[in-house]
């Protein structure tokens, strides 16, 4: 293992003491069914025997213990920082099933800023207590650790962070106000997730102290001259003594304004198709932590999120477009430190018009659209069978006209409503719920019997007959009785 993953192991055991304080992390584990304690504070100082106690519910044959050394900011790290390591304990008694241990280490002249570790065997269980030992006289220098925060800021520009410092001597603990002057700096680059992708500089950072004898680091982007995006702090202190403490790296995120959302994709389709969506956001950096909510809005007003069947991955969507209208396809887009965008894609979905399917009882269809019929017959035109979009199937209307008369409203068509022999020019109007119509135009013939016109013709020539008799007779007569009534003069006698 490389001196620079081990120092990056050792500064996070660091952050672990502070953040789980010796006291904390008892209360916490005494609550609990198993627990591994140090009854001992940061900072003690051992210049020729090392003397810790502590207890635990499990025994202190399933623990073991280790003497690491740490190293400030400016060194390089020993191939070797574990400096002592074992499970043999110098005491142990029992009581009330709880083990009481007791820990005696000759240190033989060592001087080094130390963590002391103490940890189950089994990993199962998870139980871990840290603590800071000074070890001699010489090579001392203090330990900061991060203290985690909860409180709210009202502006990304400006963070605020928290840090215990565990000096070597005792005065530092008790006279925090006479440090004159410590400081702290930091070493930054911007980050990409894995790397710096920036030059590293070094910048010093404001402070006040707490009066628990914390340090509250004031980190101003704009004091700093820092840009929105992800900036990596490697953060140390160096005390009056001009001793630099170790560093402990955190990743910090500026983001002063919200993210811009583009919606790409088609802006018109057909129903019963899908179409696929994508969402291209820019938070002003690299690597910005951007939460993506995707939400529907259907023609008649149904807000949705999506469905199982459709499609969705980090940026993109697929929309299945069941009906037409108008549809509204918005995403709402939250970076990492709450600013947030919503942005709406309309899409116009056409309206497939009904597919019209005829069924006749008689083949004579000709290829012009041409139905020829006796008189007197049985038949039927059928348009029950044609189709439309699942969504609009059940609500097909069935006009029948002719010269733009409406002659029936249902898809069947039959000798009762069509009997007369003539010749007939049919329109079929097919609509669906949307408004959609399809049309198809037909001509029927019905033909008269053969029959029936020799008994026309027979009946016209008998009546035209007797209409040409009952003239000449009229004729006649009128002629007679004009003659019946002649008479020459009389003479007078």
């Amino acid at each position: 293992m490389t001196s620079k993953s081990m120092a990056t192991i050792l500064a996070t055991l660091v952050v672990l003491v502070t953040t789980l304080s010796t006291s904390a992390f008892a209360e916490e584990q005494l609550n609990s069914a198993e627990f591994l304690i140090v009854n001992s504070n940061d900072g003690q100082n051992f210049a020729q025997v090392v003397n810790l106690t502590g207890e635990s519910s499990i025994a202190a044959s399933e623990l073991v213990w280790s003497i690491s050394n740490l190293d400030p900011v400016n060194s390089v790290a020993s191939e070797s920082d574990v400096l002592l390591e074992s499970s043999i304990f110098t005491n142990v008694t029992i009581s009330n099933d709880i083990y009481y241990w007791e820990l005696s280490i000759p240190v033989n002249g060592l001087n080094c800023t130390c963590l002391f570790t103490i940890t189950a065997t089994d990993n199962s269980l998870d139980l871990a207590d840290f603590m800071i030992i000074f070890i001699g006289t010489e090579s001392h220098f203090p330990i900061i650790s991060y203290v985690p925060s909860f409180q709210t800021y009202a502006n990304n520009a400006v963070k605020y962070l928290e840090y215990n410092v565990t000096f070597p001597e005792n005065d530092y603990q008790n006279n925090i106000e006479s440090i004159n002057p410590a400081s702290f700096k930091a070493n930054i680059c911007q980050f990409s997730g894995n790397s710096c992708i920036t030059e590293e500089t070094q910048v010093e950072l404001n402070y006040s102290v707490t009066e628990s004898g914390n340090f509250v680091l004031e980190i101003d982007n704009i004091y700093l001259a820092i840009e929105d995006g992800n900036w990596n702090f490697e953060i140390f202190m160096r005390d009056s003594f001009l001793r630099y403490s170790n560093a402990v790296d955190i990743v910090l995120t500026f983001d002063t304004s919200a993210p811009e959302v583009t919606i790409l994709g088609a802006v018109s389709a057909k129903e019963m198709t899908s179409e696929v969506y994508s969402a291209i956001v820019d938070d002003g950096y690299e690597n910005s932590l951007v939460a993506l909510t995707w939400t529907i809005t259907e023609p008649n007003g149904l807000v949705r999120a999506v469905m199982a069947q459709e499609m969705i991955t980090d940026s993109s969507i697929g929309v299945e477009f069941n009906q037409s209208g108008i549809w509204d396809i918005s995403v709402l887009a939250v970076d990492s430190v709450g600013y947030f965008t919503k942005e709406t894609y309309s899409i116009i979905v056409e309206n497939l018009l009904p597919e019209i399917y005829l069924e006749t009882s008689v083949n004579r269809l000709n290829a012009d659209s041409k139905i020829i019929l006796d008189a007197g017959e049985n038949w039927f035109i059928d348009a029950s069978g044609s189709s439309d979009t699942i969504n609009d199937q059940d609500g097909l209307s069935f006009v029948w006209k002719i010269n733009d008369v409406i002659i029936h409203s249902e898809a069947n068509l039959s000798q009762e409503i069509i009997s007369q022999p003539g010749e007939y020019y049919l329109t079929l109007e097919v609509t669906d719920e949307d408004g959609a119509t399809s049309y198809s135009t037909l001509e029927l013939q019905i033909m008269a019997n053969a029959g029936s016109d020799i008994n026309s013709n027979n009946y016209l020539a008998i009546i035209t007959l007797l209409v040409i008799i009952l003239l000449a007779m009229s004729l006649f007569l009128r002629l007679r009785k004009a003659d019946s009534t002649f008479n020459l003069p009389k003479w007078g006698k």
